[in-house]
């Protein structure tokens, strides 16, 4: 029970220290590195990822929809953007990643969309 209560303590502290995505009639979106972007439409429908890199960066989106399925959309190198669209449910959760050409993935921290 003690090792339970630990998890749920842990779990509650992360979700409370996500960062919160920018909300309103934009919708919600991640633009803190220079390497690229993820954009969530109001409706939550639509997700956008721009690789604003020129060098050898990869960049991508990972989410999840409410039909709890996950999906990758990948941003093409040197500013080109890539859409991705929700036809069953809605988006409730995304990230936003990144990997050099030889190196190791890396991932923002997940937004959690709330309505």
């Amino acid at each position: 029970m003690r090792k339970l209560a630990t998890i749920l303590t842990t779990l509650l502290f992360l979700i409370a220290m996500a960062p919160a995505a920018s909300a309103g009639g934009n919708g919600w979106h991640d633009d803190r590195y220079s390497y690229g972007s993820v954009k969530v439409s109001s409706d939550r429908r639509h997700i956008t990822v721009c690789n604003t890199s020129t060098d050898d960066i990869e960049v991508w989106a990972e989410y999840a929809t409410s039909f709890l399925l996950m999906h990758t959309v990948k941003g093409e190198k040197g500013g080109d953007c890539e859409k991705d669209t929700v036809i069953f449910g809605y988006i409730t959760v995304f990230k936003l990643c990144n990997r050099p050409r030889d190196g190791v993935k890396e991932c923002n921290p997940s937004i959690w969309i709330k309505r």
